[in-house]
């Protein structure tokens, strides 16, 4: 709270005690439930002060206007959200020859059915964690006046259009430490890097086929799927976890890694140990961007391959389980080689053909694979951590029950999700407040 206002913040407060005082002097078995009919008169309050303040700074701009010789042609009452509630506000229209102006609309930004900054807030907080229903329904609840979902839906979205510009060029100005000297600049020893991707459920409504040559009004949602992929920085300890998001291709993906790692710490000196699974082109696009690289085969992803071939090889439950723990135990024994040519050699004898992918899978990530000594030097050997993160970052507003997604919207709303989840909220509507104060 302001200083300047602290006097005012006591003399109300007394006032507004009081006046309950006065109204109900037996509070003891209603002590503890009193705070939420102050909470509401202070809301209407400040809804109150709201409508004086823009009163007194529209007239004094209407007069301004005025002054100029504009004459006042019209005078319009708009509602305008603020975070205690619609109100109406007189919006003058003035005009001369050659001139007009609204005032309030171009000097203060009110406009009918807008919203202040704390009401767009507020919307977009309750939008990215619960439906945009539930969170109209949260809304009221917690600020005393009604919105409908459709509000809250389109605050969210617009709002989320603007986070995903803002990660951008957040992690693009990160980037930059990148070229500093390494006397200026050491950065750290090692940092460690984690991808994965998951699933999100995407709609389109597509107008049916014409029949006879009339196109028809009915349309029809296309259901579909966009893979969300997860990018994790983090230090060795993984104490200083921050994440990004996108659906997308490897290549910007990894570039938007890229830079969170230099907001971690990466430098020109810096390992990096890049954990992923072994799907098309992580590997290979993680090793383009990133100069000095370790990558670390996810454990589990190996396993359920070794699995794989093992049930294609027909063997039952305790047989298949005991092939795969053999084949793990010489692989974690620094004896990849060993399980690759007995693979190898079981492909010979066979001619199972999920054999022959799994020798191809080993000898891509044979130096990948290494685990025993990965532990040893306390380096990750599964990529868990951003696993656990697609529950908490994308899945948790995305993959809510029965959700469908325009497939526009997605990177944006994760861009909203990395937001919160990077801790960049604050700044984030900070900086939106003063490009809208400017």
């Amino acid at each position: 709270m302001q200083d300047e206002y602290e006097g005012l913040v006591e003399k109300l407060g007394q006032e507004i005690a009081d006046a309950i005082l006065k109204k109900e002097p037996e509070l003891a078995k209603r002590a503890r439930l009193i705070d939420k009919e102050v909470a509401e008169v202070l809301r209407q309050a400040g809804q109150a002060a709201m409508l004086v303040i823009f009163a007194m700074v529209g007239a004094q701009l209407t007069g301004e206007a005025q002054a100029a010789g504009l004459t006042v042609q019209s005078r319009p009452v708009i509602t305008y959200n603020v975070i205690f509630g619609p109100i109406e506000v007189e919006s003058p229209y003035l005009w001369k020859k050659g001139e007009g102006c609204k005032p309030v609309r171009d000097r203060m930004g009110l406009t009918h059915n807008g919203r202040s900054e704390a009401v767009e807030r507020a919307l977009t907080e309750f939008g990215i964690e619960d439906s945009f229903e539930l969170a109209a329904r949260r809304f009221e609840e917690h600020y005393g006046w009604p919105v409908d979902q459709s509000t809250v839906r389109r605050v969210t979205e617009s709002v989320a259009a603007e986070s995903e510009r803002y990660v951008e060029h957040r992690l693009e100005e990160e980037r930059k430490a990148y070229d500093l000297p390494l006397e200026d600049r050491p950065g750290v020893d090692q940092l460690v890097v984690e991808l994965d991707g998951c699933k999100i459920r995407t709609g389109v409504l597509v107008a049916e086929e014409a029949v006879d040559g009339k196109s028809s009004e009915k349309r029809h949602r296309v259901i579909d799927w966009s893979e969300v992929r997860i990018g994790l920085a983090t230090d060795l300890d993984g104490q200083e976890k921050e994440y990004v998001g996108r659906a997308d291709t490897y290549p910007p993906i990894v570039r938007q890694l890229f830079s969170l790692a230099v907001k971690q710490g990466l430098s020109r000196q810096t390992e990096v140990i890049a954990v992923a699974d072994g799907g098309n082109g992580i590997r290979e696009e993680l090793e383009r961007q990133f100069p000095r690289i370790r990558f670390v085969l996810d454990q589990p992803h190996l396993k359920k391959h070794l699995y794989t071939a093992a049930e294609a090889k027909g063997l039952e439950a305790e047989p298949r389980k005991k092939w795969v723990e053999e084949k793990l135990e010489l692989i974690n024994a620094g004896k990849a080689l060993e399980a690759l040519e007995q693979v190898r050699q079981e492909y010979r004898d066979t001619s199972v053909d999920d054999l022959r992918k799994l020798v191809g899978y080993l000898e891509k990530f044979q130096d990948a694979i290494d685990y025993g000594k990965f532990k040893e030097e306390g380096l990750p050997i599964g990529s868990g951590e951003v696993e656990s993160a697609h529950r908490y970052v994308p899945q948790k507003r995305l993959k809510l029950p029965g959700a469908t997604w325009r497939p526009e919207m997605i990177n944006p709303m994760v861009s909203l999700r990395v937001l919160r989840a990077d801790d960049w909220w604050k700044d984030f509507w900070d900086k939106r407040a003063s490009k809208a104060a400017a």
